[in-house]
């Protein structure tokens, strides 16, 4: 044998080896893994987000995010840690809400102002949260993690909730420690009668927290519960800049409550919960320049989405368009993920619904005029093209 075939199967070896030692290694990663993390969490499903191309090419209709951009530029000195709750961030906030700075915790988006509170006040595997579905899907998500049995109460068939069945099930079932209600809800669109959250309210006095998600509220007409916290100590609402407020990306977030609530969860927070530039966008969102662009950018929206609910509406596969106070709508259609799929190939993206209670519906978020123009052309492309 030569001395070059001698060399090529000794490389040959050598790789095949190698090979053989990164899938042993890979596998006992993942086995420790596996075997020693929480039972919890090996049963969780990750929310995961799709990848998005921002290249410019895309309409992105899919995550509810406000299209007209805070104009923002910052300089910042990020060598030092922030204070772990921004006192001019607070007071802005508090000031623009009419509560007290005491009554305000800043969190790294509402998805951790929903997680602080699940783990300040629910007992693993003791405990139980009762939810509305469908609704916002992280409520599940973070009692699979933190091991917390959920209760469920569906909405009606209008996506009303059906109080009489909620007020019974409090009634009934020991342990319901939280209730989360989301209004306006996230996919459907509505807000909860102020009627009903009294009542309900008063139904929990002095047993259950109630969570109220007002993530959206701004986008809707009726008014936020923020100004109640004393009336009820039990009552937190998750409040974020996402939406509204259009700082989606820095993820960040609000607890509002009594001051005794707020001192629970300032016991399980992070020691620097939020980042230098997050802490400076905020700031200057919630000054007076920042609030007055929020209230044009809130009148835009609500005007393209009455056109495109007009739109919509006109089309022949639009079997409904569900009445909506926030910054989406959902449509019912007569194969979802048909369009879903034909509208992913012409580069707009959309939510698709796949819950059993959301069948053949898509969420679509309002975007600028020329994207929801966009939208319009191509679902109607979709239908001539049914036609043929």
């Amino acid at each position: 044998m030569s001395e070059n075939r001698v060399e090529a199967k000794v490389d040959v070896e050598v790789v095949q080896k190698k090979d053989n030692l990164d899938d042993f290694l890979s596998k006992e990663s993942s086995d420790i893994a596996q075997r020693l993390s929480r039972r919890s969490v090996q049963k969780c499903e990750p929310y995961i987000a799709p990848a998005r191309d921002y290249s410019g090419r895309e309409i992105y209709l899919d995550a509810n995010e406000n299209p007209y951009a805070m104009p923002i530029s910052l300089e910042l000195m990020m060598n030092r840690y922030p204070d772990s709750q921004p006192e001019q961030v607070i007071a802005r906030y508090a000031e623009y809400l009419g509560v007290d700075q005491e009554e305000i915790l800043a969190t790294l988006g509402g998805d951790s102002a929903i997680e602080l509170l699940i783990k300040a006040f629910c007992e693993p595997k003791e405990d139980k949260l009762l939810y509305l579905p469908p609704t916002f899907g992280m409520y599940q998500v973070t009692c699979d993690l933190y091991d917390v049995e959920t209760v469920t109460v569906p909405l009606r068939d209008d996506f009303s909730i059906d109080l009489d069945a909620l007020l019974s099930k409090l009634e009934a079932i020991d342990n319901i420690k939280m209730l989360f209600l989301c209004s306006p809800n996230n996919p459907t669109g509505n807000v909860i009668p102020t009627k009903d959250i009294e009542t309900i309210l008063e139904a929990t006095r002095n047993k259950t927290i109630v969570v109220l998600d007002e993530a959206y509220i701004e986008l809707s007409d009726q008014a936020s519960f923020a100004t109640r916290v004393k009336e009820y100590p039990h009552l937190a609402l998750v409040r974020t800049l996402s939406k509204a407020f259009a700082l989606a990306g820095i993820r960040m977030g609000f607890v509002v409550a009594d001051r005794n609530l707020i001192d629970i969860l300032r016991r399980v927070i992070a020691p620097y919960p939020l980042p230098v530039p997050a802490i400076a966008a905020a700031e200057m969102t919630l000054s007076p320049e920042g609030i007055a662009h929020m209230k044009k950018s809130r009148t835009k929206i609500l005007q393209s989405r009455k056109k495109l609910e007009e739109a919509l509406a006109g089309i022949s596969i639009i079997e409904r368009v569900y009445p909506s106070d926030a910054n989406f709508l959902l449509v019912k259609v007569e194969n979802s993920h048909s369009l879903f799929e034909y509208l992913s190939e012409e580069g707009i993206f959309v939510r698709y619904q796949s819950a059993p209670a959301l069948a053949n519906m898509l969420r679509i978020s309002v975007g600028l005029p020329e994207e929801n123009e966009a939208l319009i052309a191509a679902i109607k492309r979709y239908a001539k093209g049914l036609e043929i």
